[in-house]
């Protein structure tokens, strides 16, 4: 082979487009990657605000099993009440 002007054109032509389309490639998988850490993100914040409701509403649970435990004791009592006026 010869190294006519045409060859090494030819060669540079494909090493320039090679490069060219490297250069592509890397750019759309770092806006792919992008995308996907910027959703992530985005996601969590989300995710923090449902996980702060569901405490909230575990700590209302807790105290709403806490009020039905006294109501259940008082109407036991008032139960125990008129079971002892309705014996006399």
């Amino acid at each position: 082979m010869s190294d006519s002007p045409n060859n090494i054109d030819n060669s540079n032509i494909s090493v320039y487009a090679l490069k060219e389309w490297l250069k592509v490639t890397v750019s759309v998988a770092a806006c792919v990657a992008g995308v996907i850490f910027w959703v992530q993100s985005s996601s969590d914040v989300k995710f923090e605000h449902v996980q702060a409701q569901i405490e909230s509403l575990k700590v209302d649970m807790d105290q709403i099993e806490q009020d039905n435990d006294k109501i259940l004791r008082v109407i036991g009592r008032l139960e125990g009440r008129l079971g002892n006026r309705n014996n006399d």
